[in-house]
């Protein structure tokens, strides 16, 4: 079955051809506090690279443990999708616990609040990574498969009124990944001289900052005010 690896140090991003074995396994833990070992029930499954890799690398071999019932192939390629999209998880939770969304600082006391703070804040973090990831693999889709008409209409202003001297803004809906740029922009991103493509603080900042505007340009069209 095919499988999309994505890059890493020592390892380029590639659509691999994989393999799936599977074996129901029980493993004999020991509790390190009462010293006591009980039998664990899972499922272990195998997921190994037929392909050929890049020259130097070494092929995927992944050997994972699972609770989740796997009875077919399907089940085994559910828990290899899942187990792909790890890093994925993990640049969700750096951008919702850290950087602009920051979530452990807030200064609530209630449990209430706190969740329904921590899910707003995991709302913005969840977009912010979807645009990163979208302007990185899908650059050229339509910016308005992910933003609305309203925010692509204020981004295009907004950039027109920022634009270089030189620069030229693209008429019609830009694709995605120049308007992540754009966003980033907004946020501070200042190009390539950054050290790479946009990343999860510039855009949520550019975000943030393009908000305003977006809905006044939203009520000002609802209310017949600009066409």
């Amino acid at each position: 079955f095919p499988l999309w690896i994505s890059a890493a140090p020592g390892r380029t991003e590639r659509m691999a051809r994989m393999s799936a074995h599977v074996a129901a396994v029980t493993l004999s833990l020991r509790d390190g506090w009462n010293k006591r070992w009980r039998a664990l029930p899972l499922y272990a499954v195998r997921i190994l690279e037929t392909s050929s890799v890049p020259a130097g690398e070494p092929r995927i071999d992944w050997l994972l443990y699972t609770n989740h019932p796997v009875e077919t192939l399907k089940d085994a390629l559910l828990v290899a999708h899942g187990y792909s999209q790890r890093w994925r998880i993990e640049d969700f939770f750096r951008t919702w616990k850290t950087g602009q969304c920051n979530v452990e600082s807030t200064q609530l006391q209630g449990t209430q609040q706190v969740k329904i703070w921590g899910s707003m804040l995991a709302a913005i973090a969840a977009r912010t990574e979807r645009l990163k990831h979208l302007a990185r693999t899908q650059p050229d889709l339509p910016a308005t498969a992910e933003l609305a008409t309203h925010e692509v209409e204020a981004l295009v202003l907004l950039k027109r009124k920022r634009k270089k001297k030189n620069e030229q803004i693209p008429d019609g809906i830009p694709p995605i990944a120049l308007a992540v740029q754009w966003i980033a922009e907004l946020g501070g991103y200042t190009g390539k001289s950054s050290g790479g493509p946009p990343g999860s603080v510039t855009i949520s900042r550019g975000l943030e900052r393009l908000a305003p505007a977006a809905e006044m340009l939203r009520v000002l069209r609802e209310n017949g005010l600009v066409r």
